[in-house]
């Protein structure tokens, strides 16, 4: 009874010590409280609340059916201060809760964002958390930088949040597909019924891998919406508002950290972010940390052995000490499938207590739930092992699997394990966050596996500890040697105390005669420098670092004096110390990761530049506006190419690409220093002069405009419309300044744009006509005739002339034909005739760009159509059918049969105008028909024939 009173009192005293603390807090809470706001706690004791049930780690709900997350973890920090008892309201769904919130059966509600909308009818607190929304799409979509690139592609969104307010309002023309939950949302984009969804970044994180469809999903862009998490509370409690953010400020950054830890354990990203790489770095000097205690407590155990080798029991207390301070999840576990051990990060990350899993067999049905899954994972694990026993090797690779915790968390893990007198050693390695990194992930994967294999030599130690002292430090040496990074030991003079291979291969020194004895030495053979070429001082070396008892990790370029070898170096350093916290030295891990900077710089550049003009791209653009807001004057200009549809229509996209890259080159050349330039669309480029104003950029167009007019491609003559703005006033909206130029380059296109587009189409006609000569002659026969038809039938002058020159063109759209198809010596055959039969519509688009020949589109559109409805490309019947288009109709077949082609010989004029009587109500307007037959001896222009 005496040793359990003993045994208990440090724990009374801990738990007096926080009860002490936690009235102390909220005393002075209270005291901060003004006297309106203590009377109004005293009479409200208790308040009813709403949880969103399905927006974990946020907000959701436990079995019981009990609110838990993050924000209800916030909500009882709260409480604890305040003594308000907080009710939780029983619903099935958020939107059936918020319906209840708004019709004031509920006092209000744990993570709300403020919104135009919601202002209005609720109060709320400072935000407690930010976190932006992203979209999330399938794994074949790229980069989306903007939600206006989604164009009308449907995007799922959950009913009632903030998403669908924002996105309905700023982006109309966008479909949304309103779902009730994430989950449902999430399994729209991956059936496919909407195209990505808008979601908070964190949250959709959380039910990708609890729906395991990180194969099938991925973040594929963010958007500026972010939600400012608050507590929103009915109108009728301002005083309560102001009690939980005097609450929401006493929480501390130490407990916040607290609640982050136990809420957000899966917060990652999908794409190697800068925090990604700085998590990575950071894992391998934790490994790093490992693998120098683990040398510094071997060297002290082996100065223990020379004293007594009887020590066997303080070196097992020492190995449990280390297998439960290891950096990753590690078991023991006995031949006969009994769990012997397990470590405090085990624990951790699977949420059991040793007794909770006594055995293997246990471990299968509480780890792998999935009865299919369970045998699978089963029988690879226990192929591996007989294999390794069977073979007499000393390591079991590693099997990658899903594992569920306790509490229905989901880690993709690495098992391995390497087998032992009586016991195999198995140890887990997270590759969760990482596992979309391939390349970093082997770097870091090989780190983790080369930390296994050291304390698996540690144990391997332990076990063997009568063995000689010699062959521990061949063990250790050869662990030190076999580490692909390069590693070396200094004492406190900075000489070398031990380095490996990997070291010389580092320093490039091809035998280690070469290397000097000290660092010291180095400065006559290397010189460092920064990333942005400065100089870098000696003492500010990795090794000198740790020498004056600094710890961390740093990169900087390596130059090898008298040779052209650079290279870029990751180091990671600290010093080594005895038990009494003196120095005895230094130990530096360093990797060549030339090739990754170089993979990451290629990667920035790609994503701030457009792939076709090299100019910077939107994204970059928009960025640098953000970066540049508090200069004035700052004048931002828009460049648009007129005429460039027409040009992509008739000529194809390659001539369309060679004008955009010709403008972007003069924007390049005519532009001054600092000027920065982008391509912001398909036809439309922006410019950005820091501390200029109007006239420049007036200077500037001038300068572009005078150089584009002495370009032609192709016979097409470059047209340009500019706008500019200037910003005066920090108080000026950057939007606005953009507005104000686009709307200038606006007008100057209502003038510029027609002529540009009547150019074009006379630059088409001309290309067509040179393309064939056949198609020339035909063209202006068609017009001659169809002038002549026009005129017997009494229209005006004017509607006879629209007519001949609709005639000239209504084969226009064989420029978007190849000339091979145009000048086919035989018939064609069915696939050319598809080909072909598309130049109606590529001629009305042509014509359709042009102000001056828009109403003559419908007539090129249509003259392939037949009376009977048989004809192409629409299939209209009768007077559906233009005026226009049934004049040219019968004109262009009376020619094709009256003239030579190299498959057929021609008609004589009484056979064609025989065919044209017999065609009349099928392919021909009857009426039409008839006068054209009777009136054509009438006409000065018609065939001999």
């Amino acid at each position: 009874m005496k040793t359990l009173k003993i045994l208990l009192l440090p724990l009374v005293l801990v738990c007096s010590v926080y009860l002490y603390a936690a009235s102390v807090s909220q005393e002075a809470f209270l005291a901060s409280l003004s006297l309106e706001e203590q009377e109004f706690l005293a009479s409200h004791p208790s308040f009813t609340f709403l949880s969103d049930p399905a927006w974990a780690p946020l907000e959701y709900q436990d079995a019981q059916g009990k609110a838990v997350g993050l924000s209800k973890d916030y909500l009882d920090a709260v409480s604890d201060l305040t003594g308000i008892q907080f009710i939780q309201a029983p619903v099935s769904s958020w939107q059936e809760g918020y319906e209840q919130l708004l019709g004031g059966k509920i006092d209000l509600t744990t993570s709300l964002t403020p919104t135009a909308e919601r202002i209005p009818l609720l109060l709320f607190t400072k935000p407690y958390l930010t976190i932006p929304l992203s979209i999330i799409a399938g794994q074949q979509v790229g980069y989306i930088g903007s939600l206006i690139e989604l164009g009308d592609r449907p995007v799922a969104v959950i009913r009632g949040y903030g998403a669908q307010q924002w996105i309905h309002s700023q982006y109309p023309s966008i479909p949304l597909v309103l779902v009730d939950t994430v989950e449902q949302g999430l399994l729209a984009v991956k059936t496919g019924d909407a195209y990505c969804m808008v979601e908070n970044l964190l949250v959709a994180n959380h039910y990708i891998q609890k729906l395991r469809l990180f194969d099938n999903l991925k973040v594929v862009g963010t958007t500026t919406y972010i939600n400012e998490l608050s507590i929103a509370v009915q109108k009728d409690y301002p005083l309560l508002v102001s009690i939980l953010d005097k609450a929401l400020a006493f929480i501390d950054a130490g407990q916040r950290e607290q609640l982050y830890r136990k809420n957000l354990p899966n917060m990652y990203a999908h794409v190697i972010s800068q925090r990604t790489l700085n998590l990575m770095y950071a894992t391998i000097f934790v490994v790093l940390l490992v693998v120098i205690f683990w040398m510094y407590t071997l060297v002290r155990e082996i100065k223990k052995r020379e004293v007594a080798e009887g020590e066997k029991k303080g070196s097992e207390a020492r190995f449990r000490t280390l297998f439960e301070s290891a950096p990753m999840p590690q078991v023991l576990l006995g031949f006969d499938g009994k769990v012997m051990m397990v470590n405090q990060q085990w624990r951790t990350y699977f949420r059991y207590e040793p007794g909770d899993i006594p055995n293997l067999e246990s471990w299968y049905e509480k780890a792998y739930p999935d009865p299919e899954y369970r045998t699978h994972i089963r029988q690879e694990w226990e192929r591996e092992v007989a294999s390794v026993l069977q073979k007499k090797l000393n390591r079991i690779e590693p099997l990658e699997c899903i594992i569920t915790t306790k509490t229905g968390e989901t880690y993709t893990m690495e098992i391995s394990g390497t087998p032992l007198s009586n016991y195999i050693l198995v140890t887990f390695f997270d590759i969760t966050e990482h596992k979309q990194a391939m390349q970093q992930l082997e770097v870091l994967n090989q780190q983790a596996e080369q930390s296994r294999q050291i304390i698996l030599s540690a144990l391997e130690d332990q076990k063997l500890l009568q063995q000689s002292i010699m062959r521990s430090n061949a063990t250790l040496d050869a662990a030190i040697k076999s580490m692909t990074d390069g590693v070396f030991i200094l004492d406190m003079h900075a000489h070398f105390i031990l380095i490996n291979q990997a070291f010389l291969a580092y320093y490039r020194f091809d035998d280690d005669a070469l290397c000097p004895k000290d660092l010291h030495g180095f400065s006559a053979l290397f010189e460092t420098f920064e990333e942005n070429g400065r100089k870098r001082a000696m003492h500010d070396w990795a090794g000198f670092r740790a020498l004056a008892g600094e710890t961390g990790t740093d990169q900087y370029i390596v130059h090898k004096l008298g040779t052209a070898l650079r290279w870029f170096g990751s180091y990671s350093y600290a010093p080594i110390l005895d038990e009494d916290g003196n120095q005895l030295g230094a130990v530096v891990v360093c990797r060549d990761i030339t090739q990754v900077k170089e993979a990451e710089n290629k990667l920035l550049y790609q994503r701030n530049h457009d792939y076709l003009t090299g100019l910077y791209s939107r994204a970059y653009f928009e960025a640098e506006l953000l970066n540049q807001n508090d200069i004035v004057p700052l004048t931002m200009g828009m460049v648009d190419v007129n005429g460039l549809k027409v040009v992509n229509d008739s000529f194809g996209h390659e001539m369309g690409d060679s004008i955009l890259k010709k403008t972007a080159q003069l924007l390049s050349q005519q532009a001054e220093e600092h000027t920065i330039i982008a391509r912001y669309g398909g036809d439309e480029f922006v410019f950005l002069m820091l501390g200029q104003t109007m006239q420049a950029a007036q200077v500037y167009m001038q300068r572009v405009d005078a150089a584009a007019s002495q370009v032609a491609i192709q016979s097409f003559h470059l047209s340009l419309s500019f706008g500019y703005a200037t910003r005066y006033s920090l108080d000026e909206n950057m939007q606005q300044v953009m507005k104000q130029a686009e709307d200038m380059m606006n007008r100057n296109k209502i003038y510029e744009n027609a002529s540009a587009k009547n150019k074009s189409i006379a630059l088409v006609i001309n290309s067509l006509f040179a393309k064939s000569n056949r198609e020339s002659q035909h063209s202006r026969r068609v017009s001659e005739l169809s002038g002549y038809l026009a005129s017997c039938m009494k229209l005006p002058q004017w509607e006879v002339n629209r007519i001949k020159v609709a005639g000239l063109m209504h084969d226009i759209g064989k420029i978007g034909v190849e000339e091979g198809i145009l000048n086919k010596p035989g018939a064609l055959d069915e696939e050319e005739w598809k080909h072909m039969r598309r130049h109606p519509e590529i001629g009305y688009r042509i014509l359709s760009a042009s102000s001056e020949f828009s109403d003559l589109g419908r007539c090129v559109l249509e003259h392939h159509e037949r009376w009977d409805g048989n004809g192409y490309p629409r299939g209209l019947k009768g007077e559906q059918i233009s005026l226009q288009a049934r004049i040219i109709n019968i004109a262009d077949s009376y020619d094709a049969m009256t003239n030579e082609r190299s498959y057929k010989k021609p008609m004589s004029k009484a056979e064609a105008l025989g065919q044209i009587k017999q065609n009349a109500g099928l392919q021909f307007d009857p009426a039409m028909a008839d006068l054209f037959v009777s009136a054509y001896e009438g006409f000065s222009g018609g065939n001999s024939r």
